[in-house]
């Protein structure tokens, strides 16, 4: 499931609580205490139609940058453009993971133009033991011994290696697991961090599966609510555009009126 970005803020929140500490160790990403997620949109690149994958500010005050590559990253020259303009933006040190899932193995991680050098941290999760991964998490069930590392270890546990298990057969016992998750609050930190962190390579039917699976979670709710609530203001624009009046608008979109006017006032550039 792709989020709607209007909803990403939404995702965000969750996403913050889901990451105390340094939990994202578990992957290798060390030295990384979570403060906040932050947007990722770059106002100033629009026109090159770009965005950073998770954008995280850390308890020293840097930008942490985490990018998910499912094939090698030739060169550099993109996620350098991506964080000049974060850096220019928020005036703060950027440090960039590049994570990759999938078959790769080795990636560049230095660029050097001549006047300046830039360099990211590759994490490769294809390295990483699946089959333990998913025991631990388990065993922790089981135990009542869950942990914030669990959360990580089963989000990112589609992308790791698995010796003992098809493809199919891994993914399958990890959706198994989900749905074990007894607790309501770790439902909706694990759809914050499966939609933050795997949505975009994931496969749709992956993403059909885990819909299923993660509908009951509050997050889930939130963002389909926030979708149609987008679509129906969307659809009072264009009636407005046309001549409706509020009364047709408020009637044809489930819109209130309250949020009728705010839409016409946007139409009519009063907002």
């Amino acid at each position: 499931m792709d989020i709607p970005r209007n909803a990403n803020d939404l995702v965000a929140k969750h996403l913050t609580l889901a990451l105390p500490g340094e939990v994202l160790s578990v992957i290798g990403v060390r030295h990384a205490p979570v403060v906040r997620a932050l947007a990722t949109e770059i106002p100033e690149m629009r026109l090159r139609q770009t965005m950073t994958d998770i954008m995280l500010e850390l308890v020293d005050g840097r930008l942490l940058h985490l990018e998910f590559q499912s094939t090698r990253e030739p060169t550099l020259y993109r996620f350098a453009a991506y964080d000049v303009a974060l850096a220019e933006r928020h005036r703060r040190a950027i440090r960039t993971v590049v994570v990759y899932t999938g078959d790769v193995q080795k990636a560049p991680s230095e660029l050097d133009a001549g006047s300046f050098r830039y360099t990211v941290e590759n994490v490769y999760l294809g390295r990483m033991d699946g089959d333990a991964a998913l025991e631990t998490v388990r065993r922790h069930l089981e135990t009542g011994e869950w942990t914030p590392e669990d959360r990580v270890r089963l989000a990112f546990a589609f992308h790791m290696r698995f010796e003992r298990r098809t493809r199919d057969e891994a993914f399958d016992a990890i959706v198994e697991t989900l749905q074990r998750v007894p607790d309501r609050e770790e439902q909706n930190y694990l759809a914050a961090l499966v939609f933050g962190f795997s949505a975009r390579v994931l496969t749709d039917e992956q993403k059909a599966v885990l819909r299923r699976v993660l509908a009951v979670t509050e997050l889930l709710k939130e963002i389909v609510e926030e979708a149609k609530d987008e679509r129906s203001k969307e659809i009072a624009e264009r009636m407005f555009r046309k001549g409706a009046s509020v009364a047709d608008v408020v009637e044809l979109t489930g819109l209130s009126e309250q949020e009728a006017q705010e839409v016409l006032k946007r139409v009519r550039g009063e907002a």
